[in-house]
């Protein structure tokens, strides 16, 4: 057996299998963390590094607005695509397979590139939102000198706040003043425990934001990526043993166990990827409920100008396919 047709029969399948089990998680904890920024992780306060942060955030929704209009919908796409192309086996006999091969061959060309392409929407990006992954690492630090501070507030507040409150017991006795006095420093313990209170909720909250970026969204989208990378080196080797089979169609026991093997996979692919297809509605969701007001609109067109630029290039299906679907958001008519 040769080294590629045991890269695609065991663990090439086994590989692919893997990430098509592990991306959908992926995704949705990008989208989910992405989401979460704008949610119950958002960071209030008018310190210098809550600002930075803020900013950081929302130079971050431009580019979920970029991966909402256009790499949401390719990513929806190629997944539909993988199910599609493991038909090819599941759904024809070995002889129609045979009779197919130059058109899977293609079919097989067309998703390399794919997943190359869409790769490489994800690794561009990657270089922004690790440029803020860095700046996010030195915010930490601030907020952490930030937390130390809040946390002697809180104790100072809440020291305070119990000792207004024993005034405010002790002045219940005493005849006139209690009826104006005890009331007010009641009141004020009440104020300096919600502040105390309030001081330590959004030390936890900075804590909880930055860790949200640096922590689970970068690794999650970091992680995905590996797993585009894995797919687009699986179609890789499919083509290269096509392509062999189509040169040396007389090699039959080769071919067929090629054949077999995959088939007998597919149905377990074809079901991965209709799981796959089912979180992406979760992460359009998530990506929808990031508040689009103050996005800046030619970041998102001029990412759209840099690709069209770029796929313009390939003259290939993927090239019509990606095409189709930016025009499609776009509006625009291609030449």
């Amino acid at each position: 057996m040769s080294d590629i047709q045991r890269k695609t029969g065991g663990n090439g399948v086994l590989d692919l299998k893997e990430n098509l089990k592990e991306m959908p998680t992926n995704m949705h904890l990008f989208s989910l963390s992405m989401r979460a920024l704008y949610t119950d992780k958002a960071v209030g306060t008018s310190t210098d590094a809550a600002c930075r942060f803020r900013k950081l955030r929302d130079d971050t929704r431009n580019d979920a607005m970029v991966y909402l209009k256009y790499i949401l919908p390719i990513t929806t796409k190629f997944v539909m695509s993988i199910k599609e192309y493991f038909a090819n086996y599941d759904a024809l006999s070995y002889e129609e397979w045979c009779e197919m091969l130059p058109d899977i061959l293609e079919e097989t060309t067309t998703y390399k590139e794919l997943a190359q392409t869409v790769k490489g929407m994800y690794e561009e990006m990657m270089v922004p939102l690790k440029r803020r992954q860095d700046e996010a690492k030195i915010i930490m630090t601030e907020f952490k000198d930030l937390q130390r501070k809040y946390e002697k507030e809180k104790k100072e507040l809440e020291a305070t706040a119990k000792a207004k409150m024993g005034w405010a017991i002790g002045l219940l006795w005493i005849p006139g003043v209690n009826l104006i006095a005890s009331p007010l420093l009641a009141s004020s313990a009440d104020d300096d425990m919600a502040k105390a209170v309030a001081k330590l909720a959004e030390s936890e909250i900075q804590k909880a934001a930055v860790l949200v970026v640096s922590e689970t969204l970068l690794p999650a989208l970091t992680n995905f990526i590996e797993g585009l990378t894995k797919a687009a080196g699986f179609f890789q080797v499919m083509e290269t043993e096509l392509q062999s089979f189509q040169e040396n169609s007389a090699i039959e026991s080769p071919k067929k166990l090629h054949y077999m093997r995959i088939r007998n996979e597919a149905k377990e692919l074809k079901s991965l990827c209709q799981a796959f297809y089912a979180v992406l509605p979760a992460v359009r969701t998530d990506f929808e409920a990031i508040p689009d007001e103050g996005t800046d609109q030619n970041y998102v067109d001029n990412w759209l100008e840099r690709q069209l630029a770029k796929t313009e290039k390939k003259r290939s299906m993927a090239q019509k396919f990606l095409l189709s679907i930016f025009t499609g958001s776009k509006g625009k008519a291609i030449k």
